[in-house]
């Protein structure tokens, strides 16, 4: 007589157990939270009062310190001559050093003539060379440059005031504003700096 066993296999029942040990585990840390006593968070208590040491130093006395001498400025009184008649002046001084030299540029480091009475007028003017991988590509576009014209109408400084989109073409619009000539702007009848003097160069293939 033949004896049937049953056979076990663990992978079938994989499933079932991994199931039932899980909400056996969550019975569990249910009850534990419900009947378990939380433990009770108490201050730490001092074993005694706390006393500061404090040792009093007796300070020192204040001695103001005397306050800096302070230098005294001996004004040069003039004094008067002998003779009233004499002449204080030599005659053939003729005062080179009061006459503005507009031969020599002096720039200084702001340039505050924006408003002239007499604005620079371009009588010079400069053909910009056309890039020749611009013309190629057939790029075309309109540079507006502002520059800063010195005493002796030069261009001193040149940026893009409002560029062409091409960095090629904006380059060149530079290069021929330093080319250009001006008539320098006025001011109470006397050559200036001026600044934000604007120039376009116009782009256009034939």
């Amino acid at each position: 007589m033949k004896i049937r066993t049953a056979v076990f296999d663990h992978d079938l029942e994989y499933g079932r157990d991994i199931r039932i040990a899980g909400a056996a585990a969550l019975v569990m840390v249910t009850l534990a939270f419900l009947f378990v006593p939380q433990p009770r968070v108490e201050p730490y208590q001092l074993r005694g009062p706390v006393v500061p040491e404090f040792v009093p130093v007796d300070p020192a006395p204040y001695i103001p310190l005397p306050p800096k001498p302070v230098e005294q400025t001996h004004s040069t009184v003039p004094v008067p001559s002998d003779n009233p008649e004499a002449a204080t002046i030599d005659p053939n001084a003729d005062f080179h050093e009061l006459k503005p030299d507009v031969t020599v540029t002096n720039l200084p480091s702001e340039l505050p003539f924006i408003v002239v009475e007499h604005k620079p007028r371009l009588v010079r003017p400069a053909q910009p060379e056309y890039p020749d991988m611009a013309r190629a590509a057939g790029i075309e576009g309109k540079v507006v440059v502002s520059m800063v014209v010195d005493t002796l109408g030069n261009v001193s400084k040149a940026e893009v005031y409002a560029g062409s989109g091409n960095t090629m073409l904006d380059q060149a619009a530079l290069d021929a504003a330093y080319k250009c000539g001006f008539v320098p702007g006025f001011q109470r009848d006397r050559p200036v700096i001026v600044r934000n003097v604007i120039l376009p160069f116009n782009f256009r293939l034939n």
